[in-house]
């Protein structure tokens, strides 16, 4: 991600207001390191590793209670 890639995207989005938020304003004023945002991400990366089916199952996550029941039917068990 970099300014000119952020701005494109949220050009096609439509969500060039985004440009006001705190994280898009440090990509904008090279603030931020690049690298922030980008790549597979240490989560999916643990769950690959692990063989985990759900993101919950490596990291503490905020669901809903819907999703928490329909994991415990099927024996997948979310950190919290």
């Amino acid at each position: 991600m970099n300014s000119e890639s952020l701005r494109k995207q949220l050009e096609i989005t439509h969500q060039l207001e985004w440009l006001k938020l705190p994280y898009h304003r440090g990509i904008m004023n090279n603030e931020l390191p690049i690298s922030i945002g980008g790549g597979i991400g240490q989560s999916r990366t643990f769950m690959l590793l692990l063989k985990k089916a759900a993101l919950g199952e490596v990291s503490v996550s905020v669901l809903p209670k819907i999703l928490r029941e329909m994991c415990a039917k099927k024996n997948i068990h979310l950190l919290e």
